[in-house]
């Protein structure tokens, strides 16, 4: 059973782009159990009696066998369909979507729709890696904001929805997530927090004194244009908190230097905590989130801080951007956001951009042949 291929839309530069990308490259819950019953699933083995959730048998073997598809990392290959999400609810409001795509590449994604602390609390085994650039209370997402009177940008090209912290709750609002986050990480996995130097102290603090997570560094990152101010130093930096839940010394840390960094004399790989090769992600002339990472810093903390295979999380998953490294780098992805918005942008990103971008071509999708949902 395979969705047709898409519009030959590579990059999303209007919202339409996103929808018909997203209308060619998702499955939803219930048309999959129409596929099903065309195929003569429902028919098999008592599959039309309803079992205690109040369902026929056989939508619940369809989830098992996608469920065991997912925890495998493999779907049969089909040569007309790259990649395809499975989502409950719909294209306008996906409350859940899955990503089955080849065997072969530990790779996998699952995106929810809800809080940091629901997103963490999804996951079914430790975490190795949580990316989060959270909002920063700073009133981003207000019209009338700073941001949107001086960033020059055209804003009919960035999808809405964006959700900010109240300033008067950011200190409970850090705390509750972050105890999330020490929470469900494995021994030895980091957190990795990205934010304005004026948030940093407080996320340190919180993965400290909350979540008992010990302190690695505190990582200066460039930015190649500060918001302007008149009436104090224009913040040209963010800050990467890097914690990680149990000693430094601890034989199950990963850490590997990357290998574009800078070297001493000797050729050694010198690690630094202040990086000013990092540029800006502005997607010029396509759609775009309110806020995005550039690629190349998540990469290198996913790079340094995890293996292939390993398990990441972003619970603010925003543009996608921690996802795609994912997805490039060969670690399996959990993610969520509390806006909707940046669900479908992110799926989107990743079927008319990303996958048909990945070397050697990926060649998805059979959700599954009718011997593999159990009978």
């Amino acid at each position: 059973m395979t969705r047709q291929p898409g519009t030959g839309v590579r990059e999303l530069r209007t919202a339409a782009d996103l929808l018909r990308t997203l209308d060619s490259g998702c499955y939803t819950l219930p048309e999959l159990y129409q596929l099903a019953e065309r195929a003569g699933l429902a028919d098999r083995a008592d599959g039309r009696r309803i079992i205690q959730d109040g369902q026929e048998q056989y939508k619940r073997r369809i989830r098992s066998a996608l469920q065991s598809l997912r925890r495998q990392g493999r779907a049969r290959q089909d040569d007309d369909q790259r990649a395809a999400w499975l989502i409950e609810g719909t294209t306008a409001r996906p409350h859940r979507a899955l990503l089955l795509w080849l065997s072969g590449d530990p790779g996998q994604a699952e995106l929810v729709l809800g809080a940091a602390a629901t997103v963490l609390a999804q996951a079914d085994e430790p975490i190795d890696l949580i990316v989060a650039d959270p909002p920063y209370a700073l009133g981003r997402g207000e019209h009338r904001s700073a941001y949107r009177r001086t960033y020059g940008r055209d804003h009919s090209q960035v999808l809405g929805g964006y959700i900010d912290v109240d300033p008067a709750a950011y200190a409970d609002w850090t705390a509750e997530w972050i105890a999330a986050a020490g929470a469900a990480l494995r021994p030895g996995g980091y957190l990795a927090v990205i934010t304005g130097a004026q948030q940093a102290a407080r996320v340190q603090v919180a993965a400290e004194d909350i979540a008992g997570l010990t302190y690695v560094n505190s990582i200066a990152v460039k930015r190649p244009f500060g918001l302007y101010s008149t009436r104090r130093y224009v913040h040209a930096h963010h800050r990467v908190t890097l914690m990680t839940r149990g000693p430094l010394d601890s034989p199950q840390r990963v850490f590997d230097r990357p290998t574009e960094m800078p070297r001493g004399r000797t050729g050694q790989i010198y690690a630094v905590d202040v990086w000013t090769d990092i540029p800006d992600e502005r997607r010029p002339g396509l759609l775009r989130y309110d806020n995005a990472l550039h690629p190349a810093l998540v990469s290198r903390l996913v790079r340094s801080t995890t293996r292939r295979g390993d398990l990441v999380c972003d619970p603010f998953l925003g543009s996608g951007t921690t996802l795609v490294t994912c997805l490039s780098e060969g670690r399996r992805f959990l993610g969520g956001d509390l806006n909707p918005e940046a669900l479908r942008f992110a799926m989107g990103r990743v079927l008319a951009e990303i996958i048909p971008a990945l070397r050697p071509p990926v060649e998805q999708l059979a959700l599954f042949d009718a011997h593999e949902v159990p009978a």
